[in-house]
């Protein structure tokens, strides 16, 4: 409808101005123009005071106004400045069209220019000084990072603007030279428009040879009326001039030859060639201002014979060939050369010193420079006492993988089908006395998923508003069916310690709520189901904004889109409007300066919902430092698998290009009110320091991070991927092995289903040496390239005053460590292991191989695979086998305890059935596990009738499948155990 009243006012306005042009009537000219601009200014005006109330509703109108003020200053004077540039250099024009046309474009692109362009420069306005400067040029990096961009930007404004006003002044010296050419037809050039004298000419002057000098006074004359083209064409010059200046501080970011940033031939041949052309360029420019250099030009160019269009080309050709021949020599013909003869048979020696540079700079733009390097002498030696002297970390190894569990959290979790459960996010709660990692998935509403009838306009906006809850595992606890350990589960959800419980379950801002909803309205929402009936709700919170009056509802009808919002009558005055609930959206809009991650993550503290979102800074402009994007094809792509497609690395599309990266912000979000705070936690980040100037208030200090949620903060995945990716190849820190490139890294492989891929970053309980507890740390390992046994790993702590240490273990070269893929390698080779696995396969169940995990225990590494199997009839898998590895040395069994004791118990790996593994019948004689399988029958039996009572007929389901599974273990041996 809106669109509608919108067509027919500005059809009305134009009706009125086409009428009026044809009577040739003023009024209703400009009446028609009036209810044009009437209309657009105030639908522009609607959109606008949106934009204002949702920034005052979060607290945020100073960031509102500052960017909007700012926006709209930069537009202004950016427009009035093209403007009178081009309009000073097509003033000498004689055409009023090679002036008007030129000077509004100019003015057109510089108000753009400013409207996008704010941030660029604010940036360089409020800049901080910073004392690292690189050793060429000896700019300081906040030079690089404020200034140069900056600087950038209008060189990038005063070309376009240049070459708009040189399209004018060609065109006009075009006119000027048909004008000449029509008034007077030996004006033309007779070597090309005629192919002899024109038949009315007096035989005189046709005799009169084509190289007879212009009279006196021609060449001033010619000289005039191209002025306006001498004019632009200088002052392109002057830009270029500018532009090459410029270029020697972006050799900071040259691949010419091995070294990222200038190398020998870029600071002896191509700095100097770069500013002698910026000097020459110079000279021209100035030179195309001065009347005796325009007459010159005239005549060499021969257009006092005639301007024609390919006189006026060689009068623009001769001065940018002084410019270009220069150019070319300098900075490609010359280098190439000296880089062929004098580098490259003495590459080495000649660019160390640049590659010191190009690797502590790299460093330094990824926070490489403050990682703590420690070798990691790896002992053979896994004992009895060991691992009791470590039950605390080894009860808290993370068996479920994130993928597996994921979809048993959907199975029995989402409860109804408009539930959504967008992925598993991984932390770490304080439950009664015990330090507990956990899997935690948020349970959301997507409205899309109603059934298609009931996807009803007051389905979607009024009544499924919100979701409710989180379901919680334990990462390290199975049920004897292969079922996760729910530590908070169910709707109303049901905890099992009051540090999970939250009284605010309800999620109305999430990973996944996309579009708007409104509270408090004459329909009651939708709360949660409770058995076949469903409870209502009435939102108590102050997120959204009010509803109140006429104008609101007008006003978020268009902004929008949704017309029935105005004419339903179900919103009252103290209803709420929602919109922007997506997590990464709404922090987004407030601070679009920040690069965030891909995966908010949930948190319960305080009684409530929060999300905790990563943020970073990011730059391309740090000096010397190699990009994201390509050191990741240097350490990621050589560990990659054939046809891998990179795991999680095709998410950090947001660090690429980067040379920069601080992880300086993270930010929450309520997920009932919506509300939004940035905390700081590099305060030392110059980007974030200048963001600081510019949005006084906007970015909170670490410290008023309530207690609660800052033990929830944790090292990003994304960011110790992008991290790791550049320490494989920039953990060489000498010269000579990194020009070599003899000790590149590629990141650990492991197998999944049936398919080989670099293992993601995985967070693990650790206790770091003197420590006295278990610490919750993110661990990347790595291989030397193109092979797999391991050669080191990087850690970000999490926890504490180490939140943000990052740790690399290195182990002894002499050593031999196994790889993650070798353990998958050794499970395929286990001669009963794998035939069990080859049967599961065969009965028509999947054999999911989960993380490969490597957990450092005291000086020794211990290796933790889970297999989980999955029937092809259902929707989960379940944990089956965890499988244990110390050196050379496999075990497995149900759990990780058995695992364990038939590790450092000595004698040959056990079979699959006297390790008790579920779903492999003992041998004749072993009545003890097959007791344990009756008992097993008994429950299983009695869970599927207890919950066919209570109507829960998923989860009855999933008892009846167990019973059967069970039952056909009793059954007797197996087909391998008959074998053997």
């Amino acid at each position: 409808m809106y669109i509608l009243f919108i067509l027919v006012l500005l059809g009305a306005g134009a009706a009125l101005i086409a009428w009026g042009m044809w009577m040739r009537r003023r009024l209703p000219v400009a009446a028609g123009a009036l209810l044009v601009a009437g209309t657009l200014a105030f639908f522009g005006f609607l959109s606008f005071w949106g934009e204002y109330l949702w920034f005052a509703e979060l607290g945020y109108t100073a960031r509102f106004w500052t960017a909007t003020l700012a926006r709209s200053i930069s537009a202004l004077v950016a427009a009035s400045l093209g403007g009178l540039l081009v309009f000073l250099l097509t003033r000498p024009a004689r055409s009023l069209g090679a002036r008007r046309v030129p000077t509004l474009l100019g003015a057109a692109f510089g108000a753009l220019w400013g409207f996008f362009g704010w941030e660029v420069i604010l940036r360089f306005l409020a800049q901080v000084p910073t004392e690292l400067r690189d050793p060429i040029l000896g700019r300081s990096t906040s030079f690089y990072l404020f200034s140069l961009p900056f600087y950038d930007a209008v060189y990038f404004l005063l070309s376009t603007l240049a070459l708009l006003a040189l399209a004018g002044a060609a065109v006009d010296a075009d006119l000027a030279s048909a004008r000449r050419t029509a008034s007077d037809p030996a004006a033309a050039p007779p070597a090309e428009q005629v192919t002899g004298p024109p038949a009315d000419l007096p035989a005189e002057r046709a005799a009169a040879p084509d190289t007879a000098p212009p009279a006196a006074g021609a060449a001033p004359a010619v000289a005039a009326r191209y002025r306006a083209l001498f004019f632009s064409l200088g002052a392109l010059a002057l830009v270029v001039a500018w532009g090459r200046w410029l270029a020697a501080y972006h050799l900071m970011y040259s691949s010419w030859g091995v070294v990222v940033g200038p190398g020998w031939t870029d600071v002896h041949v191509r700095l100097p060639a770069t500013r002698i052309v910026a000097v020459i360029a110079a000279l021209v420019g100035v030179a195309l201002f001065l009347p005796p250099v325009q007459r010159a030009l005239c005549r060499a160019a021969a257009v006092e014979r005639g301007a024609g269009r390919r006189a006026l080309a060689r009068l623009a050709a001769l001065p940018a060939l002084l410019v270009a021949v220069p150019w070319a020599l300098g900075m490609h013909v010359l280098p190439a050369l000296v880089q062929w003869l004098k580098v490259v048979p003495n590459e080495l020696a000649l660019e160390r010193p640049y590659l010191a540079h190009n690797i502590a700079f790299t460093r330094a733009g990824f926070r490489l420079h403050d990682i703590e390097v420690t070798e990691f002498p790896v002992s053979d030696r896994l004992t009895r006492q060991t691992l009791a002297d470590n039950q605390e970390l080894l009860s808290e190894v993370r068996l479920w993988d994130p993928r597996a569990l994921d979809a048993v959290i959907h199975q029995f979790q989402a409860i109804r089908l408009y539930y959504e459960m967008p992925g598993i996010d991984i932390d770490r709660y304080a439950v009664g006395d015990r330090y507990r990692q956990v899997m935690l998935a948020p349970r959301e509403l997507d409205a899309e998923n109603l059934p298609r009838e009931h996807q009803t306009f007051v389905n979607r906006r009024f009544k499924y508003t919100h979701g409710y809850g989180v379901a919680m595992a334990s990462a390290h606890d199975f049920t004897h069916d292969g079922q996760p350990n729910l530590l908070v589960k169910d709707i109303p959800p049901v905890s099992a310690s009051p540090e999970l419980a939250a009284e605010r379950p309800e999620i109305y801002y999430g990973e996944t709520t996309h579009g708007y909803v409104v509270a408090n309205s004459r329909e009651p929402e939708f709360d949660y189901p409770s058995g076949s009936e469903n409870v209502y709700t009435r939102y108590a919170g102050t997120g959204g904004i009010a509803l109140d009056g006429f104008f609101r509802k007008l006003l978020f009808g268009w902004k929008l889109g949704g017309t029935s919002l105005l004419v339903s009558g179900i919103p009252t005055d103290d209803s709420r409007v929602m919109f922007r609930r997506e997590v990464r959206e709404r922090v987004g809009a407030i601070a679009p300066f920040l690069a965030l991650d891909r995966d908010p993550y949930i948190v319960v503290a305080g009684g409530r919902l929060h999300w905790i979102l990563d943020a970073y800074t990011t730059s391309s402009y740090y000096p010397y430092s190699e990009s994201f994007f390509s050191a990741e094809g240097a350490g990621m792509n050589a560990g990659r698998a054939p046809g891998d497609a990179g795991g999680r690395a095709e998410f950090t599309h947001h660090l690429r290009r980067a040379n920069y990266v601080r992880n300086s912000v993270k930010a929450v979000v309520d997920a009932y009110d919506g509300s939004v705070r940035l905390y700081v936690f590099e305060p030392e980040d110059p980007i974030l320091q200048v963001y600081s100037r510019i949005f006084p208030g906007l970015l909170l200090p670490r410290e008023e991070m309530p207690a609660e949620l800052r033990a929830h903060v944790r090292y990003p995945e994304d960011f110790l991927l992008a991290q790791g990716l550049v320490y494989a190849k920039y953990h060489m820190t000498d010269p000579e092995v990194f020009y070599n490139q003899e000790d590149l890294w590629a990141r650990a492989t492991e197998k999944y289903y049936d398919e080989v891929q670099p293992v993601e970053p995985y967070y693990v309980m650790w206790k770091p040496p003197g420590e006295g507890r278990p610490e919750f740390t993110l661990i990347l390992p790595f291989t030397p390239k193109d092979r797999q046994v391991l050669i080191g790993w990087i850690a970000g702590m999490s926890d504490g005053d180490d939140y943000g240490r990052m740790l690399a273990y290195k182990f002894p070269k002499d050593t031999r460590v196994l790889g993650t893929q070798q353990m998958d390698t050794k499970i395929d080779q286990d001669p009963v292991l794998s035939a069990q696995l080859s049967l599961w396969s065969q009965r028509g169940q999947k054999v999911i191989r989960g993380n490969a995990l490597v957990i450092p225990v005291e000086d020794t590494l211990l290796y933790v695979e889970p297999i989980f199997l999955q029937a092809d009839t259902a929707a989960y898998p379940e944990l089956r086998v965890v499988v244990v590895m110390h050196g050379d040395r496999m075990s497995y069994a149900s759990s990780l305890d058995a695992a364990l004791r038939g590790l450092v118990e000595g004698g040959p790996p056990p079979t699959p059935a006297a390790a008790g593994v579920p779903g492999v019948p003992a041998a004749p004689g072993a009545r003890g596990v097959t007791d344990g399988l009756a008992q097993r029958a008994n429950d299983a039996f009695a869970s599927y009738l207890r919950l066919l009572g209570e109507h829960r007929f998923h989860e009855a389901g999933a008892a009846l499948e167990a019973l059967s599974r069970t039952l056909e273990e009793l059954e007797g041996p197996s087909a391998l155990l008959d074998e053997r």
